[in-house]
């Protein structure tokens, strides 16, 4: 089945996501392989290109933003909340942002998450997971669920519905949102879970990955073997635990399930596999594979037309099971 989906042609790159690499070349953002420069010159990079991305005049307006300090184990962790309405008790969808764990943040994510809580009209919970090389593995994981937990325990002090709950991330995000959706599937308040292009695997071996992860369209064999490599840091970890390897989870009783990818994504095989594993275990769910599309798409929706479009259709899916 690989060999053969192999031999079958790539679609072409969509023109006007193709004028959105043209649009970062020009403004100088263009974001370079971090496996090549280093993760100093990576994240300086990065703080550009997230400041591009987030143009301050260009925010949607919410109706509250408030920023809760949640105590952890090595130290607070920041969540900031987007009430899109002054509802007394909302909805909520935790957001969990990506970046290879080593980069990403609140602001890097604020024109995301306004959107997202514009769409659904329900709140959104964005968590500032620590990163390595200052944290490793499994820390993203451990204060992602602490963020969970405070929503489902103490969310209603501040205005959230704790009994209508859903998880929202993007790749690396997606890898913490499946994993902690098979951890709380047992909780009747977690209502959905919307997946973009995650990571549900450690191997680089699969056919998309041999196919496309050469850097033509984005993301590198090389950058994610040097995201594992850093994110753990040596450390000796089953390649099949379900902290990493997500789709090794139990998935019975997974809530209802939203995931896209594009089909030039060098993760398309892990969604491929999720998306399998997901139909065997009987999980409600919709799989989306779009055309000509790229990783990293959710992060140009200020440019980019079709990114809204997916922000807004993963939006009506988790506004479905949170307003149901």
């Amino acid at each position: 089945m690989f060999t053969e989906r192999l031999l079958v042609m790539l679609s072409p790159v969509d023109l006007k996501l193709q004028a959105v690499f043209e649009k970062l070349k020009e403004s100088g953002v263009a974001l370079p392989d971090p496996a090549e420069v280093g993760l100093v010159a990576g994240r300086k990079a990065r703080e550009k290109y997230y400041a591009f991305l987030n143009q301050p005049d260009e925010k949607i307006p919410m109706q509250a933003i408030k920023n809760i300090s949640l105590p952890g184990p090595y130290g607070p962790i920041l969540i900031r909340l987007y009430f899109p309405t002054n509802e007394e008790s909302i909805p909520v969808t935790l957001f969990v942002h990506g970046g290879g764990w080593w980069t990403g943040n609140v602001e890097a994510y604020d024109h995301i998450c306004r959107r997202l809580a514009m769409e659904t009209n329900c709140a959104v919970a964005s968590v500032e997971y620590r990163l390595w090389p200052e944290y490793r593995f499994p820390v993203p994981i451990e204060e992602t669920m602490l963020a969970a937990e405070w929503i489902l325990n103490e969310g209603k002090l501040y205005g959230l519905d704790s009994t209508r709950i859903a998880f929202c991330g993007d790749s690396a995000g997606a890898t913490i949102c499946l994993y902690a959706g098979s951890k709380l599937k047992s909780n009747k308040s977690l209502k959905a879970l919307a997946l973009v292009y995650g990571v549900y695997s450690v191997d680089l071996d699969t056919p998309s990955w041999i196919q496309i992860g050469d850097g033509t369209y984005g993301l590198t064999v090389k950058q994610m073997q040097w995201i594992w490599d850093g994110y753990l840091d040596g450390q000796d970890i089953n390649p099949k635990d379900p902290r990493l390897s997500p789709i090794n989870a139990d998935l019975n009783g997974l809530a209802p399930t939203w995931i896209m990818v594009g089909d030039l994504d060098p993760l398309l095989d892990d969604n491929l596999a999720l998306n399998k594993a997901l139909e065997l275990a009987g999980v409600e769910h919709v799989f989306k594979v779009e055309e000509g599309l790229t990783h990293f798409v959710w992060m140009w929706q200020r440019l980019y037309e079709r990114s809204r479009q997916s922000i807004a259709e993963a939006s009506s899916f988790l506004k479905k099971y949170l307003r149901e």
